[in-house]
Formats: structure tokens, C-alpha cells, sequence
């Protein structure tokens, strides 16, 4: 029987990498099988908090059809850091 795996979690405070995040979120969905964007999504809310949680609330009722590809690039848009 295969475990659970835990999926990072993302703050979108200090010096966090969503780069990083949507790597290792993505590796977790593939050895899971996860391949429904709305079970995605419901995944995805889990694994926010504080800042980000407020701004992916924020989005999804603005836009509540989002498929994972726009999450995406809209949450690197807003907490990438400069390099």
C-alpha cells in the first residue's frame, strides 16, 4: 500500500522559491497520478498558507476556472523574488 506524499508548503513570505514549490508539487502529483486539474487545485489549497493562501482565495474568485498552468504563472508573477 503506497503512502501519502506530503506536499511542501508555500507562504509566499521571505526568501521562498514558487519555482521551487511548483517543482516539487508537480513531482508529487506525477508519482501519485494525479492528472484532474480540480483535484489539483483542491491539493494546491492545502499546501498554501498565510500570504498566499490570501492572494490564491483572492484568484480563485475572481477567476474560478483557472487550470493549474495559470495558477502557476500568475503565483510566480506575484512572489518571485528578484535574483
Amino acid at each position: 500500500m503506497a503512502s501519502a506524499i506530503k506536499l511542501p508548503v508555500f507562504k509566499g513570505v521571505g526568501n521562498e522559491d514558487p519555482d521551487q514549490f511548483w517543482f516539487v508539487i508537480k513531482v508529487v502529483w506525477e508519482a501519485q497520478g494525479v492528472t484532474n486539474d480540480n483535484i489539483k487545485k483542491a491539493m494546491l489549497v492545502s499546501a498554501l498558507l498565510d500570504c498566499a493562501l490570501t492572494w490564491y482565495i483572492k484568484l480563485s474568485n475572481e477567476n474560478p476556472n483557472a487550470g493549474i498552468a495559470d495558477i502557476q504563472a500568475k503565483l510566480n508573477k506575484e512572489f518571485n523574488m528578484p535574483k
